[in-house]
């Protein structure tokens, strides 16, 4: 598979580890929130988020090592929420915590199946709910990839350390 192409100072981040990601997040949104999703261009961006953002850190352990971040503009996460729950949610309490760090479990578990498939064995730590304000990340140089709906924005940042 190709490489994603980085920018000066970064590291490489092989389209094998990303994809599972991306066809994860597409895969589980569509299937248990019955949302589109539109990919939009991938780029680096550092570890930071705006205070208003809804955060899901999972851990990567095992063949690779590193984190995936759920970052989602607070509209959309409040509309996953929603969705999840069957029923109109405006704020997110601990239990809406709960559904939208299931709905990383889910992901994540989807992407450790396909890495399986590939023979990379993963574990993904459980899911922390931040918001961005109480978002204390390491300043990693991640992978960003974008997505639209008619909800919000969504992006799946990954850091591989490799």
């Amino acid at each position: 598979m190709a490489v994603f192409v980085r920018k000066r100072g970064t590291k490489m981040v092989k389209a094998e580890h990303v994809n599972p990601f991306i066809l994860s997040v597409c895969t589980v949104v569509k299937d248990v929130c019955k949302m589109d999703l539109k990919i939009g261009k991938p780029g680096v961006k550092k570890e930071e988020y705006p205070d208003d953002a809804s955060i899901i850190e999972l851990g990567i352990v095992g063949g690779l090592s590193g984190k995936v971040i759920l970052n989602m503009e607070h509209p959309a996460a409040l509309e996953i929420i929603s969705k999840m729950m069957m029923q109109p949610v405006n704020t997110i309490d601990e239990i809406g915590q709960s559904a939208i760090s299931e709905l990383g479990n889910m992901i994540a578990g989807n992407a450790a199946t396909v890495f399986a498939s590939n023979n990379i064995l993963i574990d993904i730590t459980p899911p922390g709910y931040y918001d961005g304000s109480s978002y204390q990340g390491q300043g990693n140089q991640m992978l960003s990839i974008p997505f639209c709906s008619d909800a919000g924005s969504i992006s799946v940042d990954i850091f591989i350390a490799e």
